[in-house]
């Protein structure tokens, strides 16, 4: 008895499998046949073909999406080198990234750079992203694949379909990129064409037609990275992307690059601007850019920003401005600078003063870092800008600097050993530092 019954379940798991193998394969040949194909073989697997264009249907190993689906049709050159598969849960290192953050989050890219960027227009990443691929979606070796549920079959198909149609060619690869790069409606995938182009693709006429376009980007950073490509021809958008501050980042990067071709005037108006609307990586810029222009007024310029409660972080960076002037007349904004109450402008005033500083700032300099004993940085600082103004001094030995005898603030070479700082004997301010008296600053 419970033989037969072992017989009689083995039968029905038999004829089950057999059953719905026969459901598959009509289902199989019903989704075929609705999209224009014919079978050509069937040993295990179903194939048919419509043209050029051939299509397998096999067993997917997975219960739960039962069939894969293998579309082969006519592709451009290097297609078998493309390969694009769903991104895995963790995953730390991208081939390739097309600049639709959405895209490249959901898929792994890879393969020749110009092909896939000339293939993965918006059109194509929509079908690709597809919800009704559920992320099993592939293509690699020149095969298009998805593993789908039976019922899913028919309109899988006809989306691998259409897929197929956008890469079929003839396709004018560089023809494609200049398009995206005009067109796409993600500023990332625009830049990256744009970037691809400029990159490979340096004097071909389809580069500078697309940067020439791209100079009218709705996005700044397009058109700031279209404008320094260009050079001369694209100065006008540089100076209208500067004055503009509508991104801090890219009116800083507009300003670092026309630096000196800037009018000092219209310089000083985007600082103005940057600093009313808090633009910091534009104030630093200007600050960088006015520091090294040599105009007459550009110590006055820089030490008003030192000196405004309201120029915050960019204080500091106005005196590291002066010290690049060169200017002898930015010392005394600089010295100044060392007695206020601001730790940041003290140290960065302190640097400066290496640079423009005269003997009239050693004292200064002193005693700065004799108030903040506690400020490392800044009794750093001024012992270095002291060792750099002594340097300048003709004749001076290593470390010795004193001031001398005749007259108040005067410099000379010392007599006593390297490294001495003294003051004259004189009554009024007398100071010194004795032989045995080792520096409180730290080595």
């Amino acid at each position: 008895m419970e033989a037969l019954f072992a017989l009689l379940v083995g039968g029905w798991a038999v004829w089950s499998f057999i059953h719905e193998n026969r459901k598959r394969g009509q289902r199989w040949k019903d989704a075929v046949a609705s999209c224009g194909f014919e079978m050509v073989e069937a040993p295990g697997s179903f194939k048919a073909r419509a043209g050029p264009v051939e299509v397998q249907l096999e067993g997917s190993g997975d219960k739960s999406r039962p069939t894969q689906i293998v579309v082969v049709a006519p592709a451009p050159p290097d297609f078998q080198k493309m390969v694009i598969r769903p991104q895995p849960a963790l995953h730390w290192v991208r081939e390739i990234e097309v600049g639709d953050e959405s895209f490249d989050d959901m898929f792994i890219i890879d393969g020749p750079v110009q092909l896939v960027f000339a293939l993965l227009d918006a059109e194509t990443r929509r079908l690709l992203s597809n919800p009704r691929f559920e992320k099993q979606m592939k293509i690699s070796y020149g095969e298009i694949r998805a593993v789908v549920t039976d019922e899913k079959v028919a309109e899988v198909l006809r989306l691998l379909l259409d897929v197929c149609k956008r890469f079929a060619p003839p396709i004018e690869v560089r023809r494609r990129l200049a398009e995206n790069a005009r067109q796409d409606p993600m500023p990332g995938v625009r830049l990256q064409n744009l970037l691809l182009l400029v990159r490979e693709l340096p004097g071909d006429p389809a580069t500078a037609e697309a940067l020439r376009a791209a100079c009218s980007d709705s996005s700044p950073e397009i058109r700031l990275r279209a404008a320094k490509e260009l050079g001369a021809e694209g100065r006008d958008v540089l100076l209208e992307l500067a004055q503009s501050l509508e991104v801090d980042t890219v009116s800083a990067e507009a300003v670092s690059i026309l630096d000196r071709e800037l009018p000092f005037e219209r310089m000083t108006a985007i600082l103005d601007g940057a600093l009313s609307r808090r633009r910091h990586r534009t104030g630093l810029a200007c600050l960088e850019a006015i520091g090294r222009s040599g105009a007459t007024a550009a110590v006055g310029a820089l030490s008003k920003v030192m000196a405004a409660r309201e120029s915050g972080e960019l204080a500091p960076a106005a005196a590291e401005a002066l010290g690049a002037t060169g200017s002898p007349a930015a010392e005394p904004p600089l010295i100044q600078a060392l007695q206020g109450d601001r730790g940041d402008l003290r140290v960065a005033a302190a640097n400066a003063l290496a640079r423009v500083g005269s003997t009239a700032a050693v004292l200064p300099l002193k005693e700065a870092a004799e108030r903040s004993l506690l400020d490392l940085e800044l009794r750093r600082a001024a012992r270095q800008s002291i060792a750099e103004i002594q340097s300048r001094v003709q004749g001076a030995s290593p470390g010795q600097l004193s001031l001398a005898g005749t007259e108040a603030g005067q410099l000379s070479l010392s007599e006593t050993e390297a490294g001495q700082l003294s003051l004259t004997e004189d009554p009024a301010g007398q100071l010194s530092l004795p032989p045995e008296e080792r520096s409180p600053w730290p080595k």
